[in-house]
């Protein structure tokens, strides 16, 4: 019996080249309390009421939804209360799409060349393995988002059972974060390496990591790694690396 109602809007930008937009979702539920509003938007945070509490969720729909409105520059707001319903409102800009013109110049062609290369992404299968949940959680929704299909693995150790249980080709590749406990992507990496099947050994393996300095790439490939991609994750770059490492 409840509603929800999704608008959007375009308003007038003053910013060249862009425009502005705004997104509004509301319902008319239970509604948050004041002091549940003012963290609804931080990790794993779910209000404490008998109704919420009977409702599976993980609290971290609306950190990473902040996340990726952070990413884009736009803000997210929300106005609740109890008995009331809730309201969340986003605004953000986006560049605008020219028509061609009769005669684009070299630097249009160049931007529309890399699009004969473009890899088809659906047959593809990632592991990611992150020991941060949040991390993993964009991720997938990102790769999701653009035809692969993800699965994850919360620190080294698991990500090295996983592919090492695994059929030779059922991963196209590992995107290993650094830093996790239990074994770190560095020694995941090596393990992998010397796994007795050449077929799974031989699997790339892509670092996914905050530490972006040439030295850590370096040893990125020193390790055994096929590939870099700094976070805060940059789609573009992402996608670029993988469409490399498949070619």
């Amino acid at each position: 019996g409840g509603r929800v109602s999704v608008t959007a809007w375009e308003g007038i930008s003053d910013i060249e080249d862009k425009g502005r937009y705004e997104i509004r979702v509301a319902d008319n539920g239970i509604g948050m309390s004041e002091e549940f509003a003012d963290k609804v938007f931080e990790a794993f945070e779910r209000e404490r009421t008998s109704t919420v509490s009977g409702i599976q969720g993980t609290g971290l729909g609306m950190s990473i939804t902040k996340s990726i409105i952070d990413l884009m520059g736009g803000t997210i707001s929300v106005k609740t209360a109890p008995g009331k319903g809730t309201e969340f409102i986003i605004e953000f800009y986006l560049e605008l799409q020219r028509g061609e013109t009769s005669e684009p110049d070299e630097e249009e062609n160049a931007k529309k060349e890399p699009q004969n290369n473009i890899v088809d992404f659906s047959n593809r299968r990632l592991l990611i393995a992150d020991d941060v949940p949040i991390n993993r959680e964009i991720a997938e929704m990102q790769l999701v988002s653009f035809g692969f299909t993800v699965e994850t693995a919360e620190n080294g150790r698991e990500a090295l059972d996983k592919v090492s249980a695994s059929e030779p080709g059922y991963y196209d590749a590992v995107l290993m974060d650094i830093q996790m406990p239990v074994m770190d992507g560095y020694e995941a990496t090596a393990a992998i390496r010397g796994l007795d099947d050449e077929r799974l050994a031989d699997i790339p393996v892509i670092a996914m990591t905050a530490n972006a300095f040439l030295e850590d790439i370096k040893k990125a490939e020193e390790a055994g790694m096929n590939g870099h991609i700094a976070k805060p994750i940059d789609v573009n770059n992402m996608l670029e690396v993988l469409r490399r490492v498949f070619s």
